[in-house]
C-alpha cells in the first residue's frame, strides 16, 4: 500500500477506504460504478468516487454524498479531476461547516485562508492504493475551460499547461515544488460565489507526496487573485451586519 510510505504523522493520516469502496460498490448499477475514494483534509468531504456509464447519469437512489470523474476507465491517471455537487453553499459568504452538508459544500470553505493554512492534503483510493496529495492552488476556474479538458491520461505538455493554469487562477501561493512528473488531483465543487453571472467553479489541486517526504504543514499566502474574494466577503460581511440590524 502506498500509505506506508509516509510512515507515522500527526498532521495527516492516511486511513485506508478500500472497505467503504466495497461497500459503496453495492449499489453500482448501470449509470455509474464505483471506481475510488476522495477525503479532503478539515472536511466532511470523505465520499466515493463514481466513474459515469451513462449520459443520463443523476443523483444515485442510495446518497447524495458522492463525487465521480468524467474519465472513461477506472485507472489511476497522472491528472485526475474529480467533481462534486454544491447545493447549500453557494452564495458569498461560504460556511465552512454545517451539519446539514452531505455534497461538496466544505469545499468552499477554502476561500478562508485560515481554512487553507490549516488544510493542505487530499487523499485518493483507488485500485488497492492509498494517494496522498499536498494542495498547491485554490481558486475559481471557468466551467468551458475545465469541460475542454482531456479525459484519462494527460499528455505532458497538456499536463503542464493545466498546472500552470490552476496556479494562475489560485488565490493562494503555495510553498509547494513542482516537478515535470508530479501527478496530480484537482477536486472541483459548482459555486456563485462570483455573482450568478459568472460560470465559475472552484477547486482545489494538489500533486501526489513523493516517496520519503515528510507529510508536514507548510506555508501559504494570499495573492492578488485574492483581493477579489476579500472583496466579495467584506461586502457580504456587511449585507449580514444590516439585516440583523
Amino acid at each position: 500500500m502506498i500509505f506506508q510510505i509516509f510512515g507515522n504523522n500527526d498532521y495527516y493520516k492516511v486511513v485506508s477506504r478500500e472497505d467503504n469502496i466495497e461497500k459503496s460498490k453495492q449499489n453500482d448499477n448501470g449509470d455509474h460504478e464505483t471506481i475510488g475514494w476522495v477525503r479532503v483534509q478539515g472536511t466532511n468531504i470523505d465520499y466515493p468516487v463514481y466513474g459515469i456509464l451513462s449520459q443520463e447519469f443523476d443523483y444515485p437512489v442510495v446518497s447524495t454524498s458522492f463525487t465521480w470523474s468524467l474519465n472513461k476507465d477506472s485507472d489511476y491517471h497522472n491528472t485526475m479531476v474529480i467533481y462534486g455537487h454544491n447545493i447549500m453553499n453557494l452564495g458569498p459568504y461560504p460556511r465552512v461547516h454545517d451539519d446539514d452538508f452531505d455534497r461538496m459544500e466544505e469545499l468552499m470553505g477554502f476561500v478562508y485562508p485560515d481554512v487553507a493554512e490549516k488544510n493542505q492534503y487530499i487523499q485518493l483510493t483507488m485500485n488497492g492504493e492509498n494517494y496522498l496529495y499536498k494542495i498547491f492552488a485554490a481558486g475559481f476556474i471557468d466551467q468551458f475551460t475545465l469541460d475542454s479538458l482531456p479525459k484519462g491520461e494527460y499528455p505532458d505538455d497538456v499536463r503542464n499547461k493545466y498546472i500552470e493554469l490552476v496556479k494562475e487562477n489560485s488565490i493562494y501561493d503555495y510553498d509547494v515544488d513542482l516537478k515535470d512528473d508530479d501527478k496530480i488531483l484537482s477536486v472541483v465543487t459548482c459555486t456563485r460565489f462570483l455573482g450568478s453571472d459568472f460560470s465559475n467553479d472552484f477547486m482545489i489541486t494538489g500533486r501526489l507526496v513523493r516517496v520519503g517526504e515528510e507529510v508536514d504543514q507548510y506555508k501559504v499566502h494570499r495573492n492578488k487573485n485574492y483581493d477579489k474574494v476579500y472583496e466579495i466577503l467584506k461586502g457580504a460581511e456587511g449585507d449580514e451586519s444590516e439585516e440583523n440590524a
